[in-house]
């Protein structure tokens, strides 16, 4: 009988002994095999190595790229809202300076007038400036529905033209409307902001006594528009920025027209949306003709 009680122990104390060698194994195993993953998410900003699991070369890649996604989506947060603290500040700082003038009686009476007409000027631009900010706000959410329907853009180009017909008389400029109908599935006020954006671009950077052409029609059988003017032209370094939040060739050009440096980064937004592609065609002093194919 105490021999049988013996073997039971031994037994018991064996298998016991096996489950604590086994826990302690898994445990050790466990923290060699996270090893490689401790290591790379504390070197997550140094150069790519490989993996020391092959399997792991995936799953290292996505990590990085999700990573390197994250930094840029942060940077261009940042910049953004430098740009946006700095233009505000610019029309606010006008206003505020001129206003003191009025306030203190520190001009004349043949000033009021250019003083007041300064003041509106920078209310316009601010007021420009937050609508702009706010309607990209609302472009970047790209999951918000969108009511698509059919779009003629031959239709919508010369309704856009006839509405800017004034701006562009007042810069002595001459805007024509060319093209055929083509029609495509879309959003027909973000298909329309995006063609009085081109345009107004063109009339904004044109030279006196200039044109402007807006063309539509099929090309391959896909709906296309394009926007040419004969302004002060891009330089082939700058094209692929033109369209950043901002974004000024000519700032002080700009600043005078009271552009707030958007009109292009709504135009890619909208173009985005509708699954277009936008080409750019410039040369300094001859011009510029954006296209946008459907």
């Amino acid at each position: 009988m105490y021999l049988k009680f013996y073997f039971k122990f031994l037994t018991n104390y064996f298998q016991t002994g096996k489950m604590v060698i086994c826990i302690l194994l898994v445990h050790f195993l466990t923290i060699q095999l996270l090893r490689p993953l401790d290591e790379m998410a504390e070197r997550l900003d140094s150069p790519i190595e490989q993996p020391v699991y092959r399997e792991l070369k995936p799953f290292a890649d996505k990590i990085r790229s999700q990573h390197e996604n994250i930094l840029e989506a942060a940077s261009v947060h940042q910049d953004f809202t430098a740009n946006v603290s700095h233009e505000l500040k610019t029309p606010l700082a006008a206003i505020s300076g001129y206003a003191e003038l009025l306030e203190n009686d520190m001009v004349t009476h043949d000033q009021v007038g250019h003083i007041a007409k300064q003041i509106r000027h920078n209310s316009d631009r601010l007021l420009s400036l937050i609508n702009d900010i706010i309607r990209l706000s609302e472009l970047d959410h790209k999951e918000l529905p969108r009511k698509f329907a059919a779009v003629d853009l031959g239709l919508l180009a010369d309704e856009c033209c006839r509405n800017l017909s004034v701006s562009a008389r007042a810069r002595h400029l001459s805007l024509t409307c060319r093209g055929d109908s083509a029609v495509l599935s879309g959003g027909r006020d973000l298909l329309k902001e995006l063609i009085e954006n081109l345009v107004h671009n063109a009339i904004q950077y044109n030279r006196e006594n200039g044109s402007i052409l807006v063309r539509t029609g099929q090309e391959n059988n896909h709906p296309f528009l394009s926007v040419q003017d004969t302004g002060i032209g891009i330089p082939k370094n700058q094209q692929e920025r033109i369209f950043e939040r901002f974004y000024r060739i000519d700032k002080s050009r700009s600043r005078e027209t009271g552009g707030t440096g958007l009109g292009l980064a709504i135009v890619k937004h909208i173009a985005e949306i509708h699954g277009a592609d936008i080409t750019v065609d410039s040369e300094p002093g001859r011009g510029t003709c954006i296209t946008v194919s459907f």
